[in-house]
């Protein structure tokens, strides 16, 4: 019988489908069957960190649904991750245990590694930061590429600052140099791509395969590649659409509608149509 687990997949993770659709089917080769929850009902508070009542709600609503799943819960967000262990169970007792998504996959790295068997040739650079300080991501995403057949994982020894690359948006001349760093570092040492850990730095990071001719991947995705499955990178081909004309063409007329023309032009389609900071 399958473990089954609530995969806590959090919010800005949204705009990448297939990281979402690669973790669960991680999960399901290890032999875990996950119920994927995430977005605006199930937000962690960060989002509202100035706004104490607000965020307390939030947390109070979040860790109530998670105790009547009454199953374990696996992490994929940094900042959910985080909050949830020094903010929202400060408010409602938690009656779960908390895990994150790597160490889940790590730990069941042996079921995983016979079922890769499908070669994903690229030599990539491994794009690290050292703020997550509650899980040590690093070498367990490295371990995990390391079973892939045919991918090669580069640690050039850089690690950025802050837990995921949405940390430095505050400070923009630090992630023009984590950008530049990154491209400089891949070119130096061969790689051919740029491997994320986190959804934030492959949304800030991918328009540098439009920018530098360096694709960017997750690994979550380099790893379900491995098993078989291919899930397209939709954000990524938006980035690199080009013009508004051709941006819209790709999101479709059903998705515009959803969010509203007026908001997808206000808000989504400059954060689209920019580039990483070099």
């Amino acid at each position: 019988m399958s473990e089954r687990i609530v995969f806590w997949y959090g919010c800005n993770v949204l705009r990448h489908g297939d990281i979402i659709h690669a973790c669960i089917e991680l999960l399901r080769a290890v032999g875990i069957e996950a119920t994927a929850v995430g977005g605006p009902s199930y937000c962690c508070g960060t989002i509202k960190d100035a706004n104490l009542q607000a965020a307390e709600g939030m947390a109070q609503r979040t860790v109530a649904k998670f105790n009547d799943f009454g199953a374990p819960v696996v992490t994929w967000c940094p900042s959910c991750h985080r909050h949830m262990n020094s903010f929202m169970t400060g408010y409602n007792e938690a009656r779960f245990e908390v895990s994150h998504f790597t160490q889940i996959l790590h730990a069941r790295r042996a079921l995983l590694a016979p079922k890769l068997t499908h070669a994903v040739k690229r030599k990539a650079l491994l794009h690290r930061h050292f703020g997550f300080h509650e899980v040590d991501v690093n070498p367990l995403v490295a371990d995990l590429l390391a079973l892939v057949p045919g991918f090669e994982c580069i640690n050039a020894g850089y690690a950025a600052p802050g837990h995921m690359c949405s940390a430095l948006q505050a400070v923009p001349a630090a992630l023009k140099d984590v950008a530049s760093r990154s491209v400089e570092l891949s070119r130096e040492r061969g790689a051919d791509a740029l491997v994320t850990v986190f959804h934030s730095c492959q949304r800030l990071l991918c328009g540098l395969e439009s920018s530098d001719n360096l694709p960017v991947v997750n690994y979550a995705t380099v790893l379900a590649e491995a098993l078989g499955f291919r899930f397209a990178d939709e954000y990524g081909r938006w980035k690199k659409a080009g013009d508004d004309a051709a941006i819209a063409a790709l999101v479709g007329p059903e998705r515009m509608a959803r969010v509203g023309a007026g908001f997808f032009e206000r808000a989504l389609l400059p954060e689209i149509k920019s580039k990483p900071p070099r």
